[in-house]
């Protein structure tokens, strides 16, 4: 099933336009907006996170790579993500379902979720689109 894999969802600095985005995913073949299943909270540290549940939707960018796994590697690095000891990540890498929202297409993308409990002062954000609160 990871081999049908080709897809990475961004929700936050990793959006064009955002902090993470020229170094992480400048060479991205496609990128397209996209919704997932899920909750958004914007951090007080900067950045947002995603949580699992089938009760909102969050939205953001379903990109592709020419490499994969390199970029799973370094983006892994960038969210805390420690496949070896995912109890020790910031993040855990899942794959889930994504909505192509051009053509309405559902496709399976890696995703980085939230894990643990949010911080006490994580604000939830009711639209689902990071990028309204933190534009540049």
């Amino acid at each position: 099933m990871l081999d049908d894999v080709k897809l990475v969802f961004a929700y936050g600095t990793l959006l064009r336009g955002h902090s993470n985005h020229e170094r992480f995913c400048s060479d991205a073949l496609t990128i397209e907006p996209a919704s997932t299943a899920g909750r958004l909270y914007d951090l007080p540290a900067g950045f947002p996170a995603m949580v699992s549940s089938a009760f909102g939707t969050v939205y953001g960018e379903a990109m592709a790579f020419p490499d994969l796994n390199a970029t799973l590697a370094d983006l892994d690095f960038l969210e805390g993500y420690c496949p070896d000891s995912p109890g020790q990540s910031l993040y855990l890498r899942r794959v889930q379902t994504v909505t192509l929202l051009d053509s309405g297409a559902e496709v399976p993308a890696y995703c980085y979720v939230w894990r643990g409990l949010l911080p006490v002062d994580a604000v939830p954000i009711a639209s689902g689109r990071w990028q309204a609160c933190k534009p540049l």
